[in-house]
């Protein structure tokens, strides 16, 4: 009897184990058993899908994705990055004399700067109209031209003999006379913008003002750019007079170089006068300026800021620096004021 109950022990003590061992698996609870897969063993019924029918349909969801982040705000460089394209600029002087040049140039409808001489006949009435339509304009400053040049630059001048009080004297008189105006351009001046001393003078003022200087190099000699910079200035130059010859063929072959030097250097800068032929060309290419992929723009968008000077870079530096002749071929023999 003995030896039977033994033997129906050990047939029966298996199944009574595998027995216990199933039902711990069912409940989830670690049976002690080595597995090559960990993580199914370690993991808690409670999250297993297989032993919670509740939690199917949950672990079924694909989780949301992500929010995209919020647009980079825009920046001005950005801005500006969007805007770079080849640009070009056309100033015209020595408006107030007629109050007809500047209907003329109104009427155009093109983004034109003009430069206005002050104390003419009609002067104040182009600063004022010129406010009212929302059209750039600059002080056309006289100044001292070469003796040999013939030619009287009118009231208002800066000369070389005159002291530092007395040209910022002058200039603030004039710019009051043209308020509104963004910068200053010389009128004539072969004379006075080799000068570098009258120059630093003028400079101090336009600073003070917080104005910029366009330098109209009516000679291969001026300094106009190099003291502007040493003085901390904003300025920039004419690389195309538009009308040296007082020709419709010659101002046409010179508005199309205009667009074209544009086209190469990015910007340009031209400089044309009140002449009826002036005006013809003009509006006769007017659709051609705006459908040549150059973007006619006031010449204040072609101001860059002043460039860091190099160190040790001084106004008595300036004086010594002369800048090239930046003459176009079909100007540069001309003779200038």
């Amino acid at each position: 009897m003995v030896v039977l109950a033994i033997l129906v022990v050990a047939l029966i003590a298996p199944r009574l184990n595998e027995d216990r061992r199933d039902a711990r698996i069912a409940r989830g609870t670690p049976t002690g058993n080595s597995s090559s897969e960990a993580p199914a063993r370690h993991e808690p019924a409670a999250r297993n899908p297989a032993t919670r029918p509740h939690l199917k349909a949950r672990a079924a969801q694909p989780s949301p994705l992500p929010k995209a982040p919020p647009p980079a705000p825009r920046t001005a460089r950005a801005t500006a990055d969007r805007l770079i394209g080849p640009r070009a600029a056309i100033v015209i002087d020595d408006l107030g004399q007629s109050f007809s040049h500047f209907e003329q140039l109104a009427g155009l409808n093109i983004p034109l700067t003009i430069a206005i001489i002050p104390g003419l006949p009609a002067s104040a009435r182009t600063v004022n109209e010129a406010s009212l339509r929302g059209i750039e304009m600059l002080l056309h400053q006289p100044m001292e031209p070469r003796e040999e040049a013939g030619k009287n630059p009118g009231e208002g001048v800066l000369l070389t003999s005159m002291t530092a009080a007395e040209l910022r004297a002058r200039v603030r008189a004039n710019l009051a006379a043209v308020p509104g105006a963004v910068g200053v351009n010389n009128h004539m001046g072969s004379k006075f913008t080799e000068d570098a001393a009258g120059l630093g003078a003028l400079m101090a003022e336009l600073k003070e003002h917080g104005l910029f200087w366009l330098d109209s190099r009516t000679t291969s000699g001026t300094r106009g750019i190099a003291v502007a910079h040493a003085v901390g200035v904003p300025a920039l130059e004419r690389d195309i007079f538009i009308d040296a010859e007082v020709d419709a063929d010659f101002i046409r072959r010179q508005v199309r170089r205009l667009v074209e030097t544009a086209r190469v250097r990015g910007t340009a800068v031209g400089i044309g006068h009140p002449h009826l032929e002036t005006f013809a060309v003009l509006r006769e290419l007017r659709e051609e300026l705006l459908a040549s992929g150059v973007t006619m723009v006031p010449v204040s968008a072609l101001v860059r800021e002043t460039p860091e000077l190099e160190p040790g870079t001084t106004l008595a530096a300036a004086q010594t620096s002369k800048g090239g002749s930046g003459e176009p071929a079909a100007t540069r023999k001309m003779k200038t004021p």
